[in-house]
């Protein structure tokens, strides 16, 4: 009697620990922070290959920082990051982020615009961010790295992931879209690492505007209690087992 007794106490445990478990996995504070430039370039780095014209810049209303080329208004508040310039460079900006413990889950999503004033994107072969290449250079990408790989490395050992590359015979100019990238399986594998998320655009060609906004990267981490949970549920299964056995 007391060990059938036993038995549905601890089926009862195991089952309400794992229903409970699955509930309380919650959403870790944002990995990406200022992800909208509302607060300007904080927790952001910007930085151009020596010699280029232009950087990333704040842009608002619908005129591009510097040649006041006529560009769409930020998808979110007041504020996007927006390269511009009169003559050919290189310009990065990043962020650099440290993936949680415990990280099962990942979307990355962010706003672009492109506003390339050449009219067609060119790639050199081999691949480079170097505005100063003798090719024909006219592209902007989207990359998550290792943080210790150079501002404008495009090596594959340094590179993650590509999340956005501008396409040779793609169109050159654009709206703001959305990207929406599942990084689980990248993050979980980096769990416990600083990772970096890069916007870069290179042009030796003609203009070009290269805008960013809305900018978030958010994980899923199960909170201790959930993992205690988890394991009680567990060690209530085993219990269980060894009694069917007697």
């Amino acid at each position: 009697m007391h060990r059938a007794i036993f038995r549905r106490v601890m089926t009862c445990t195991a089952a309400g620990a794992f229903a409970v478990a699955a509930a309380a996995s919650v959403q870790a504070a944002p990995l990406i922070v200022n992800g909208s430039f509302e607060s300007g370039f904080t927790n952001w780095t910007r930085t151009d290959q020596l010699g280029s014209e232009g950087t990333f810049a704040l842009q608002t209303g619908t005129t591009s920082p510097v040649s006041g080329s006529t560009v769409p208004a930020p998808p979110g508040g007041a504020f996007a990051a927006m390269t511009d310039a009169l003559g050919p460079g290189t310009h990065v900006l990043y962020q650099d982020f440290l993936v949680p413990v415990g990280t099962t889950a990942g979307t990355l999503a962010f706003d672009v615009f492109v506003g390339n004033r050449a009219g067609a994107f060119t790639v050199p072969n081999p691949p480079t961010l170097d505005f100063s290449t003798p090719a024909l250079n006219q592209q902007a990408r989207v990359d998550l790295m290792r943080s210790s790989a150079g501002a404008f490395s495009v090596a594959p050992a340094d590179i993650l992931a590509n999340v956005f590359q501008t396409v040779v015979g793609g169109p050159a100019v654009t709206g703001y879209n959305t990207v929406t990238v599942n990084l689980s399986a990248l993050l979980a594998a980096n769990a416990g690492s600083t990772l970096r998320l890069r916007f870069a655009e290179v042009d030796n060609v003609s203009l070009f505007q290269f805008g960013v906004d809305r900018v978030s990267l958010e994980t899923a981490v199960p909170e201790p209690a959930t993992m205690t949970l988890i394991g009680l549920g567990v060690a209530g299964a085993l219990v269980r087992r060894r009694q069917a056995r007697n």
